[in-house]
């Protein structure tokens, strides 16, 4: 069964700042260039907490309890920058060097590095789940570039 997710943005104490609903499942949406996914990284100009939150029926978790607070409404327009940047683990993500696959589509890392689940889905998935992540045009001292391969998104299902 294939999974919805949501993703949570939560404040340094773990907080919930808010959530925002791709309204599709992450291997319809975790593509460079998919508006939402465009619209949350809007939303990390920021560090925040980060975790794209997977829907378990019949279980309580962060997807479900992200709905006791509002949505957040991400900004239609404005610049996304090339980093993923996560502030705790000191690392980054180069957006221009994530390469495509056959479909000429590119997994945009966020979703993949923050996706609550782990390597149940892929051994890169919730790396960074609940790290303080930003996204922006510069890489601050002292951060190292991640490797980030993976051109398919077969394994989220």
């Amino acid at each position: 069964m294939r999974q919805f997710y949501r993703a949570v943005l939560l404040d340094d104490d773990h907080r919930l700042i808010g959530y925002v609903e791709p309204d599709t499942q992450l291997e319809e949406h975790a593509w460079i260039g998919n508006h939402a996914v465009q619209g949350i990284e809007r939303l990390l100009s920021t560090p925040a907490r980060v975790v794209w939150a997977r829907q378990r029926i019949g279980r309580e978790n962060l997807y479900a309890t992200a709905a006791s607070v509002a949505p957040l409404v991400p900004p239609e327009h404005g610049c996304t920058g090339r980093y993923v940047l996560n502030h705790d683990q000191l690392g980054y993500v180069d957006k221009a060097t994530v390469r495509e696959n056959a479909a000429r589509r590119r997994v945009h890392p966020l979703p993949m590095l923050t996706a609550e689940g782990g390597a149940d889905l892929h051994p890169l998935a919730g790396k960074w789940a609940h790290d303080r992540i930003s996204v922006g045009d510069n890489v601050p001292a002292g951060f190292e570039l991640w490797k980030f391969d993976v051109a398919e998104l077969h394994q989220f299902q």
